[in-house]
């Protein structure tokens, strides 16, 4: 590490303690709550359609956990900037595709190369300019189709828990009525009594347990290599890094995006053997950490960015416990707090799709390839939507151009 960077660190980690406010403790504590209800009810999702073990789910929970945290904590500290860390969540509702169709391995495999492909992005610069090469409104159909299963899923489990879903529902719409930061939590507060009072709570012994990582060797092949590590890339890029630069800077910071994705890049590939999908800058839950409410003082806001990744750093140690508390849940309330946390993702990918009438038919045979789940040749349906919007748009111009 360059010694300039190491000074702004140990420099920033003296003035932290008085620096840090009672708003930015729970700035940061409130990004981790918001982590522990819609998030990780996706990446659980991913894990029983890869069929992982218990012990394999807590080692890609702890090592996302601890990884988001250390990336904040660093990057936070190191140009005191609120950046808050966090696991992609378009990647991990990617996976529920990806592991019903490649090995746990291949995917490994994949996190391996698409890390290094990350790194490259960041230390060349060449961010912008692969933003530029591949159309958004393609690469947001595609992700508005990856994340269409997890909003359907909230209806899908209304026949077997109508009250709970019901209540979910008006409880999450409330909050958006009130304009809370968390309607996801809304609808957890107000689910879990009703599925107390209804006794639907699995009968589990909730243990306070360490998690022990596990580490899987990766397997490398070209089917994984096109169908999730270059999609890992584009929606790391676009949806994670993009959308967290952008609020960053509406905030009046600086956009440090290229050491941003180095130092994702980097941890994602330190932790990928230990099943860990990836790390990046956040994107939802980001303007919670940046905005004024987490610190009134802007040169003081950093402390929201360590002190989330203290958190993350905790919860993830302890992933074994909160992989049992999930499993205490009913079914349907799960999966409803997956979809209702990815509602505002679904909304804005889709109006990011269609918002440009050149592109909006070849977002919409993107949106449609990848919903339809298909895979030949083991390259899965994501990829072919890519590929298909693409190839739409360009036949399209390339017609209206010979007229």
């Amino acid at each position: 590490m360059p010694k300039s960077m190491l000074r702004s660190i140990w420099s920033n980690t003296k003035t932290f303690p008085r620096d840090l406010s009672l708003s930015a403790t729970f700035a940061g504590l409130l990004i981790v709550v918001v982590s522990c209800t819609g998030p990780i009810a996706i990446l659980l999702e991913a894990a029983r359609a890869g069929h992982l073990t218990d012990a394999q789910t807590s080692s890609w929970l702890a090592v996302s956990w601890i990884g988001g945290g250390l990336f904040g904590i660093f990057l936070s500290l190191w140009l005191r900037i609120p950046i808050i860390g966090a696991w992609s969540t378009p990647t991990v509702a990617l996976l529920v595709v990806g592991l019903a169709t490649h090995t746990l391995p291949e995917a490994v495999g994949a996190y391996f190369i698409a890390s290094l492909l990350i790194i490259i992005v960041g230390v060349t610069g060449i961010f912008d300019r692969i933003l530029k090469a591949v159309p958004r409104p393609v690469i947001m159909a595609m992700l508005a189709g990856i994340l269409f299963d997890f909003g359907i899923a909230i209806f899908r489990e209304l026949p077997t828990a109508p009250i709970i879903v019901v209540g979910m529902l008006i409880g999450y719409f409330i909050a958006r009525r009130m304009k809370w930061r968390a309607p996801v939590i809304t609808s957890f507060a107000v689910a879990l009594p009703i599925a107390i009072f209804m006794h639907r709570l699995n009968h589990e012994n909730i243990a306070v347990s360490v998690v022990h990582p596990v580490w899987m060797n990766p397997t490398f092949s070209i089917s994984a290599f096109i169908t999730l590590a270059l999609p890992i890339v584009l929606l790391t890029l676009t949806s994670q890094y993009a959308p967290g630069m952008a609020v960053l800077k509406s905030y009046g910071y600086p956009e440090p995006t290229n050491k941003s994705i180095i130092t994702g890049g980097v941890i994602s590939l330190a932790s990928a053997g230990f099943l860990g999908s990836g790390v990046n800058s956040a994107a939802i839950t980001a303007a919670i950490g940046a905005g004024d409410h987490a610190e009134p003082d802007k040169n003081r806001r950093y402390t929201a960015g360590v002190i989330c990744g203290l958190f993350y750093i905790v919860v993830g140690i302890f992933g074994s416990t909160m992989l049992h508390a999930f499993a205490v849940l009913p079914l349907a309330m799960v999966a409803a707090m997956g979809g209702l946390g990815l509602l505002p993702a679904i909304a804005s990918s889709t109006a990011d799709a269609f918002s440009d009438s050149n592109y909006r038919e070849a977002a919409m045979i993107t949106l449609l390839v990848t919903i339809s789940n298909i895979h030949p040749w083991g390259l899965g349906a994501p990829f072919w939507g890519l590929v298909t919007g693409v190839s739409a748009h360009q036949i399209a111009n390339w017609s209206k151009a010979k007229v």
